[in-house]
């Protein structure tokens, strides 16, 4: 009961939270991300262990899909070259950026697990670079240039963190086999997206019109989409963005 009470203070905190950016015009993660941190001060409040893999698995896949959603993929595909300059060369730069500043400024830092911090922190998150963009008056084409990079840069972060952990653990690394590595992430999550929506396609044409079934299997297809993308290892994040990008097969 104590728990259940916990949760439905948070919850009425969110929903106030919200009122008061929208007022005070503040991107509404900010706000939240500096509430949580006062709350954390607050003396006796319980501690919460919280399973990462439930994140990637129950909560991020269905923000992916609802961020992906809401970007014209016309406009997506038309700056595609732009998008893709930025998610990943301006990953890999930032990522040497972060490691420089962390070699410098703290003590005992080690140039491979520098890198592995700047490989971490490189990548911006598609759901966040959304949230704060909003409100900030920028052109159409420059929201969607900065929202599509949050949302196809997981590949490149990815290989960026594992060639530095690669480094940490005195293994050699052959850059040839890790650009074969950051294709297979990007063409195998293209892959199962495309073919999850032809699959879901195929079955609603075959069934009678029932949108019950019709809207279950369309809740369901983010969380099937990254599971298996990440089971046979290519990138659940590009697995579930191009689940938008295909579904006029319905």
């Amino acid at each position: 009961m104590e728990n259940y009470s916990i949760v439905l203070f948070l919850l009425a905190v969110m929903i106030g939270l919200s009122a008061v950016a929208d007022k005070i015009k503040l991107p509404y993660p900010i706000l939240l991300i500096t509430a949580g941190i006062a709350v954390g001060f607050i003396p006796g409040t319980p501690k919460i262990e919280l399973d990462p893999e439930i994140v990637f698995l129950i909560f991020l896949p269905p923000m992916l899909y609802d961020a992906a959603y809401n970007i014209s993929m016309t406009e997506f595909r038309t700056n595609m070259s732009t998008i893709s300059g930025l998610a990943f060369a301006l990953v890999f730069i930032t990522t040497v950026g972060i490691a420089v500043l962390a070699y410098f400024l703290i003590p005992g830092m080690t140039w491979p697990l520098a890198f592995v911090l700047g490989s971490i922190l490189s990548a911006t998150d598609a759901v966040a670079a959304m949230s704060i963009t909003k409100g900030l008056g920028l052109s159409h084409k420059t929201l969607t240039i900065l929202e599509g990079e949050s949302l196809i840069n997981d590949a490149s972060g990815l290989i960026a963190y594992r060639l530095s952990v690669a480094a940490v653990a005195g293994r050699s690394f052959v850059f040839w086999k890790a650009g074969l590595q950051f294709i297979g992430l990007i063409a195998g999550g293209i892959v199962v997206g495309v073919v999850l929506v032809r699959i879901v396609g195929f079955i609603l044409k075959r069934i009678p019109k029932n949108n019950l079934v019709a809207i279950s299997l369309t809740l369901l297809m983010p969380f099937i989409a990254y599971s298996l993308a990440e089971a046979v290892h290519v990138s659940g994040v590009i697995a579930v963005v191009s689940l938008c990008d295909s579904t006029s097969v319905f």
